[in-house]
């Protein structure tokens, strides 16, 4: 009797940490949700994104955090992000908490289009967002993208090919821009023909970019690099990588930091993690990241006067 209530006791004291979990990931009621809205028509499924922002009007627009999730470029969803009950960093309802208006996108996966599909997915989103900007009260000129793995490395892309890189597609808005003013990247790819040659992720890089680096191909592989795309419009970065990484080389993300710091870019920061591997057990094992993450993208998109006041209030989420 006695082992029948204490195992009466431990169900009910897991139910209700169970509760307190639930209750503590629960999406709060002052931000508003809006699902899969279409941000470019034509046949494919995955041109639609997610969006939360703070349901109260703000008396001036707030800037954008654009999440891509990662997956190799053949998997993965948007909805990995698009709520606090999954219990992963970087979603947009954490975003939206912090007073930006944050999306969630899917794009094309390699098994139905390669390169550049996907990233021409995402720059139509950021031109989509650009020319909604009085419906959704956002700000145009601040907007930032964050990705894990290879949502990271379009992340990259975003903020480092514009129009001149012929990678904007046929979709609408195509006289808005599609580049980004800000990008973390938490593990994305940088070197594709590293990767290849040192067999880090090759056949997932092949079937991403229509093949191995053969003829023409290799100058796809390089445009498709982040490390071949520095310039010194490139915009301020946040790099986080492990260094056991057993998928994306961390000696590409050290010679990647060198080459620009040799061209002469200033807001470039860096974590280099010991022990830890692939994303996204930077955020979840290392929770100081997540912290990293949410001041990087206050400093770079928000108004100055903002700044201590969202520090104080979200610095330990």
């Amino acid at each position: 009797m006695l082992l029948r209530l204490l195992c009466l006791a431990v169900v009910g004291s897991l139910a209700a940490f169970g509760r307190a979990l639930s209750a503590e990931n629960a999406d709060p009621a002052d931000i508003a949700i809006l699902r899969d809205l279409r941000y470019r028509e034509g046949p494919s499924k995955q041109w639609r994104l997610d969006l939360a922002m703070k349901k109260d009007r703000a008396s001036k627009p707030r800037p954008v955090v654009v999440i891509i999730h990662g997956g190799g470029w053949l998997e993965g969803d948007k909805s990995s992000f698009a709520s606090r009950n999954y219990g992963i960093p970087g979603n947009i309802v954490d975003f939206a908490a912090l007073g930006f208006v944050a999306v969630t996108i899917n794009y094309r996966l390699s098994g139905e289009a390669p390169f550049p599909a996907a990233l021409e997915d995402c720059k139509c989103a950021v031109r989509w967002l650009r020319a909604h900007a009085k419906e959704y009260q956002l700000d145009p000129q601040h907007i930032g993208a964050y990705g894990n793995s290879a949502g990271g490395h379009l992340a990259m892309l975003l903020g480092m090919l514009g129009k001149e890189a012929g990678f904007e597609g046929d979709g609408p808005y195509q006289k808005q821009s599609s580049i980004v003013q800000a990008v973390v990247s938490d593990s994305g790819p940088i070197d594709l023909l590293y990767q290849y040659h040192h067999d880090r992720l090759r056949r997932v890089v092949s079937d991403f970019l229509g093949g191995p680096p053969e003829g023409k191909r290799t100058a796809i592989y390089e445009k498709a690099s982040p490390n071949q795309q520095i310039s010194r419009a490139t915009p301020p970065l946040l790099l986080i990588y492990g260094v056991a990484d057993a998928q994306v080389p961390v000696e590409t993300a050290d010679q990647f930091v060198a080459a620009l710091g040799r061209a002469g870019l200033k807001d470039v920061t860096y974590h280099r993690l010991a022990y830890v591997d692939h994303c996204p057990h930077s955020l979840v094992r290392i929770p100081n990241m997540r912290t990293a993450v949410n001041e990087f993208f206050v400093r770079t998109l928000m108004h100055p006067e903002s700044a201590q006041q969202i520090k104080r209030a979200f610095g330990s989420r």
